[in-house]
């Protein structure tokens, strides 16, 4: 399955967390700003998207000097930055995306983003990370790894989520319903290294806070 990173502009990631998601993919997706952060780390962005508010001017010069593809938009646009480098990696054929700096200081584009990725999830498996955080997004099933006393949260998107089973957590849900107006599904903890879970109807975002 081809991955690409999209390094979005809402923060950093240390340096050891980022290299091992760098050798999970096959591309690198900066969007404007999240280009400062990965020269931090002597890391060149095969594309560079966005409408260039943000991005350091040294950055830009040296990201052209090393031959990364530029993609200028508008500032007046439909589209946030992070919308168009998702579209982007759509249409280059990627079905898995890695997303990072994705947690900063606009809770706008926050929120937008997940409601645009819950919307994809039939074309493309999305997972965002930061330093403590795994992040997916499910509609189906999910299975992943984890340490003991590790907490997963698993919040409905758009309507109560179905059917909802888990396997590896102190508080199961058995054929469960989680309601879109609940909290019922956060903080819960890892029991067993391998956490399941399953639903038969709805969206969900899974929260996993390692620690």
């Amino acid at each position: 399955m081809k991955t690409t990173l999209i390094y979005l502009n809402g923060g950093s990631i240390n340096e050891d967390r980022l290299r091992d998601v760098i050798n999970e993919t096959q591309y690198i997706i900066a969007v404007d700003g999240g280009a400062n952060m990965l020269s931090k780390q002597n890391i060149i962005p095969d594309v560079l998207i966005g409408d260039m508010d943000s991005i350091d001017k040294d950055v830009y010069r040296i990201l052209k000097q090393n031959n990364t593809k530029v993609i200028i938009h508008p500032k007046e646009k439909d589209q946030t930055d992070s919308e168009l480098a998702i579209s982007y990696a759509i249409d280059r054929g990627f079905k898995e995306v890695i997303i990072t700096g994705f947690v900063g200081d606009r809770f706008d584009h926050m929120i937008a983003t997940i409601n645009y990725l819950s919307k994809l999830l039939t074309k493309l498996k999305v997972k965002i990370i930061n330093n403590n955080e795994d992040i997916y997004f499910v509609t189906n099933s999910l299975q992943f790894n984890g340490k003991i006393n590790d907490e997963v949260s698993i919040i409905p998107l758009h309507a109560d989520a179905e059917g909802v089973m888990t396997n590896g957590l102190q508080y199961e849900l058995n054929h469960e319903i989680l309601q879109l107006s609940s909290t019922r599904g956060i903080s819960n903890v890892i029991n067993n290294p391998t956490v399941s879970i399953l639903l038969e109807k709805g969206v969900v975002m899974v929260v996993h806070r390692h620690f």
